[in-house]
């Protein structure tokens, strides 16, 4: 009895190896942002180098599941279509480090047989990631400007006293821009820098031979968030941002015209629908084990 449930289990492992397969590798390419700073979904100005691991476990010949981790960066910026002599521009900027944990499954809508050892297969996928941003903007001093008089006229000192910050990345979110968490509005809480998101993407799988595979693919991360860019609902009076610092009124407003009897309450961003980032990937991938084909026999 035990030599027959031993002997069933060895001819299952062995079947297991041959049919499923574990490959890692490197993953880079570009990443992207679409949201309030952007006009397009596929801004071209925004695409940033990224690069990360990836390694997929395919059980068979149709379902694969992966885990990637990837580095990247997203921009988006008013001044790539916003007429610059217009006074009235909103003048909004951001950058933003990114990091991109993702675990999908991939469905092969050609099936990835052992015994072939070329061949082109196309794919879809879906799953969960985990990301972390963290907006900045540089912040450019500028005492004729309209905000500059405002602070001082109302916090005499608050502008001036930024002029030793000229041209630094500062952080956003502890800045609360629109207003999160000051006294007015209290109930408003700053947006998590580390988030959940849903990828939905595709590609192609090139088999180069059994051990070497390269993918080509584009998977966009549908978030839960307004605020990849800093920038949601609506302006609030610079004067309520300066529990935070003068740099938090000076970096909310950035029109270079500023009215502040109409400024409160005014659109800063478009609040209806959320931030999506990209990735477009190129990998290469190795096999470590499995999905092996037949040898001939003689």
């Amino acid at each position: 009895m035990l030599l027959f449930f031993g002997s069933t289990l060895r001819v299952d492992a062995q079947r297991w190896f041959r049919t499923s397969s574990l490959e890692s590798g490197l993953i880079g390419g570009m990443s992207h942002y679409s949201g309030d700073l952007t006009q397009s979904f596929f801004e071209g100005k925004g695409f940033k180098p990224s690069v990360g691991i990836i390694t997929r476990y395919s059980p068979g010949e149709v379902v694969t599941f992966r885990l990637s981790a990837q580095y990247g960066a997203l921009e988006g910026r008013d001044d790539w279509y916003e007429d610059q002599d217009d006074a009235n521009r909103r003048n909004l900027s951001f950058r933003s480090n990114l990091w991109d944990f993702t675990g999908a499954m991939e469905v092969n809508l050609r099936r990835m047989k052992a015994r072939q050892k070329s061949g082109v297969y196309p794919y879809l996928f879906t799953g969960v990631s985990v990301f972390k941003f963290n907006p900045e903007a540089q912040f450019l001093y500028d005492i004729s400007s309209g905000i500059a008089a405002y602070m001082e006229q109302n916090t005499p000192g608050s502008y001036i006293r930024l002029e030793n910050i000229d041209g630094q990345w500062i952080e956003l979110q502890p800045l609360a821009t629109e207003g999160q968490e000051t006294t007015e509005f209290n109930d408003k809480k700053r947006y998590a820098l580390t988030q959940i998101a849903i990828p939905l993407g595709g590609g192609l799988k090139f088999k180069l031979d059994h051990k070497w595979t390269l993918g080509v693919e584009y998977g966009a991360r549908l978030t839960f968030t307004d605020y990849l860019d800093d920038v949601s609902t609506t302006y609030v009076d610079p004067v309520r941002l300066n529990q935070y610092g003068g740099v938090s009124s000076a970096l909310s407003v950035r029109s270079p015209e500023f009215i502040p009897a109409s400024l409160e309450g005014s659109p800063r961003g478009t609040s209806d629908s959320k931030d999506v980032y990209g990735l477009l990937g190129i990998s290469l991938t190795y096999r470590l084990y499995g999905n092996r084909p037949n040898c001939p026999s003689f």
